[in-house]
């Protein structure tokens, strides 16, 4: 079985080494490259073509969201996960639009982190479960609220926003 083969790209250097020994451990998981900045992750990516790039959002020189849509547009078949500290459901939608299939917080288990490594190395779609209980939580409301105008939604962000609802 082959590994996967991820790109770790966040700027605080303790959580890029300490992650990347924990993955270490896994015997499914490989890491193949660091990044302390988004121009760093996007040079990272276009010479390891990994697997999986997981992003931090908030970085120095070039964001985690431009880094995203940048690696998506050099590498087709590189998904990007954020692994960030925004709980936030409109960062949730700007990683969606530029490309990522995962959003994990860094206030999650590692056991949460794992599962979502998993999952968008499998190709599918994974977001936090604290972001998906406050999605239920907005869509619960506006169930009860009266209907006010839509925006006109692009196809990805229409996407996006049915993934949160499903969970």
């Amino acid at each position: 079985m082959d590994k996967l083969r991820i790109l770790l790209a966040d700027d605080h250097a303790v959580l890029r080494e300490s992650l990347s020994q924990y993955l270490a451990t896994q015997p499914d998981l490989t890491v193949v490259g660091e990044a302390a900045d988004g121009h760093a992750a996007v040079a990272q990516a276009k010479s390891t073509q990994p697997d999986l790039v997981v992003m931090d959002i908030s970085m120095p020189k070039l964001d985690g969201v431009e880094a995203t849509r940048a690696i998506r547009q050099a590498c087709p078949k590189t998904r990007v996960m954020a692994l960030t500290a925004h709980v936030c459901p409109l960062m949730l939608l700007h990683m969606g639009k530029a490309g990522a299939s995962g959003y994990v917080l860094k206030a999650s288990p590692l056991s949460e982190l794992l599962t979502a490594l998993r999952t968008v190395g499998r190709g599918e779609v994974y977001i936090d479960a604290l972001l998906r209980l406050q999605a239920a939580g907005i869509l619960a409301e506006e169930k009860h609220a009266k209907p006010r105008p839509v925006p006109d939604l692009s196809h990805r962000e229409v996407q996006v926003l049915r993934y949160l609802a499903l969970g």
